[in-house]
């Protein structure tokens, strides 16, 4: 024999809809703590976003000329120019890896060296401590380098907290 806390009705079994008053009441039940959950957090971002410094971005772009495709170099080079993935199929270079080294060696230390060590020098003589700095840390996280999908235009990003420093920087 079962019990009738056991069984339920066959009504209540077939209705998968959710009780919208049910929820209500449970909300309304739990108001002061979701009410304390939302001001703490209103208030800790409201405190993060004031006292955060601000961090400014500088940007240029500029147009990467492709060697093999200037001076007539024949009419295969330019169809795999304009088509790279059938010059892919082909085995034909489209000139893409050329301008991929060229960016691989805007972006290598050997280029961007002396400009990390204006960056470092003017935080230095600003009062911060840089004995911790990394090269390959300032470059990942304050430089953005990269082509512009499918052109051979390189974008240069540089993003820092100080406003005097962008210009300076993105003119070395």
């Amino acid at each position: 024999m079962t019990s009738p806390s056991q069984t339920l009705p066959l009504q209540q079994l077939d209705n998968d809809e959710i009780d919208l008053r049910q929820v209500a009441a449970t909300l309304n039940r739990q108001r002061r703590l979701i009410g304390g959950i939302t001001a703490a957090a209103v208030m800790l971002s409201g405190i993060y976003a004031f006292t955060r410094k601000p961090l400014w971005e500088g940007q240029f772009q500029i147009v990467l000329e492709n060697q093999d495709s200037q001076g007539g170099s024949g009419r295969l080079a330019q169809l795999a120019a304009a088509n790279p993935m059938l010059a892919g199929l082909a085995g034909v270079s489209g000139g893409e890896s050329s301008l991929e080294t060229e960016v691989k060696i805007l972006e290598s230390p050997s280029v961007l060296k002396p400009t990390y060590d204006f960056v470092k020098a003017s935080k230095a003589a600003a009062g911060e401590d840089v004995r911790g700095w990394v090269y390959t840390s300032w470059a990942n996280g304050s430089l953005d380098i990269g082509l512009v999908k499918g052109t051979s235009v390189l974008s240069l990003t540089y993003r820092d907290t100080d406003e005097a420093l962008i210009l300076p920087v993105l003119e070395r």
